[in-house]
């Protein structure tokens, strides 16, 4: 399958743009392909229409229909092989459970942490 993708498709979704995009760059610069969404309604599209898309790291608190725990709970169910990885800047319980089968990553440690999650979900070398 020469013309698949060698880098594993993230979904990204965050509403603070320069955190969404800094981390973008973090993981492109660790091979990953990264899909940008601003909140849950555009990240859901993205799952929706593509068959390619490996894992999704979602805020926990966005705007849109569903904030991310949802988006979490939702992605998880429907696509039970898609990696969740979820970050919050918050890291108490008063935001809502993770789902089973996610990770979470507290954002002060998205770049020591994210990177090796996620490849670890995706059964992929560090």
């Amino acid at each position: 399958m020469p013309s698949q993708n060698p880098f594993p498709v993230i979904v990204l979704v965050d509403e603070e743009p320069t955190i969404r995009q800094a981390t973008a760059r973090y993981l492109r610069e660790a091979s990953f392909d990264v899909v940008e969404a601003a909140d849950s309604d555009e990240a859901l599209k993205h799952l929706e229409s593509s068959s390619t898309v490996h894992a999704l790291v979602t805020d926990a608190h966005l705007p849109g229909r569903i904030d991310g725990h949802e988006l979490a709970g939702l992605a998880r169910n429907r696509w039970p092989d898609l990696a969740v990885v979820m970050m919050s800047g918050h890291s108490d319980a008063t935001s809502g459970p993770v789902p089973p089968g996610a990770e979470f990553v507290a954002k002060p440690y998205v770049t020591t942490h994210l990177v090796p999650t996620l490849n670890r979900l995706l059964g992929r070398g560090s």
